[in-house]
């Protein structure tokens, strides 16, 4: 999401039409001035079984009571970092899920990326700290730490956080004064420099309704052009490009969580609702396929993360890492 580029023209086919759709779908929702949640239309029964169960990894270390994962992240090197937002922890795995470190913030962390600038950099939430939190990965004599680096404040408690290649994106829930005219939304995205200067805020729609209900999560795409943002309560998976215009909505699942993408610009979204925990979607923001929900093996991911190496999606549920092999 190159924010220093002028206008980024949709790279799918029929991009203008994709524009039309979602302005139109975007005005279906506005009731009072006010945006509010779609119905949801589930999916028909997926066409096939677009990715395979691998292994699942508990990740309650012995001295924990409990666990609670939320964002993950796959590094450069194919290592893994995931926030257990229950112990306040930063949780590092090796490309293998094997536990390598930890480390204990001062309040719990919600979501984590890959820092764009510094492979061996990752940048978590803190949201009752209102802090995002620049750690890296530190190797002396075969003994790896996660170290602190820096961090910067937000200007509310902040939730799901990506990086592009000039900036990062981050989920942001301000306090608004009664007093202020005209009053802004409360659940905003913010755009910050790499040092964690503010730069903008992504509020308002053409129509100058609220984009957001509540987002908690946030993605980008492969290629770095589109911030892909799920709205919790808005049943909503939202495109946009760095003019923040609606590139599409997707509205096919109930509660979306983390988003994960592949290089073929296919979209995996995660949620612990529905009969499918898992739905693929295409670059036109159409369904494609999903992961049905096991009976036998009961699924309630939050975050999901993509490794292009060996095509595998890894989700968080609150006790484990759960690795499923795209087919």
């Amino acid at each position: 999401m190159g924010c220093t580029q002028s206008k980024v023209v949709d790279a799918t086919a029929g991009g203008q039409t994709l524009q039309a759709k979602a302005k139109q779908t975007k005005q279906t929702q506005q009731k009072n001035g006010k945006t509010t949640a779609p119905e949801i239309t589930e999916p028909a029964k997926p066409k096939a079984t677009y990715a395979n169960y691998q292994s699942s990894h508990d990740a309650k270390l012995q001295q924990e009571s409990a666990c609670s994962l939320r964002g993950v992240t796959f590094m450069q090197n194919r290592d893994l970092v995931a926030a257990d937002y229950k112990n306040n922890k930063l949780k590092l795995y090796s490309s293998k899920f094997e536990f390598l470190a930890d480390i204990e913030l001062q309040s719990a962390p919600w979501d984590v990326c890959q820092a764009a600038d510094n492979a061996d950099d990752i940048l978590a939430t803190v949201p009752y700290k209102k802090e995002v939190h620049r750690l890296t990965v530190n190797k002396v004599n075969n003994h790896i730490r996660l170290v602190p680096v820096s961090e910067f404040r937000t200007n509310g408690f902040c939730w799901g956080i990506t990086c592009f290649d000039s900036g990062i994106a981050v989920c942001v829930k301000v306090s608004v004064s009664e007093k202020t005219w005209p009053k802004p939304p409360e659940f905003q995205v913010h755009i910050h420099e790499f040092d964690g200067t503010f730069r903008r805020a992504i509020m308002f729609d053409a129509n100058s309704t609220p984009y957001f209900i509540e987002p908690k999560y946030l993605n980008v795409t492969y290629d770095d052009l589109f911030l892909l943002i799920s709205d919790y309560k808005q049943n909503n998976v939202m495109c946009m490009n760095n003019e923040d215009e609606l590139i599409f909505s997707y509205i096919g699942m109930k509660s979306p969580n983390g988003i994960a993408m592949d290089e073929n610009k296919n979209l995996h979204i995660a949620s612990f609702f529905g009969t499918q925990r898992v739905h693929k979607v295409g670059p036109n923001g159409k369904y494609i396929d999903g992961l049905p929900h096991d009976e036998d093996r009961p699924l309630f991911p939050h975050g999901i993360c993509y490794r292009k190496k060996d095509r595998i999606i890894v989700m968080t549920t609150d006790q484990s890492l759960e690795v499923y092999k795209l087919v």
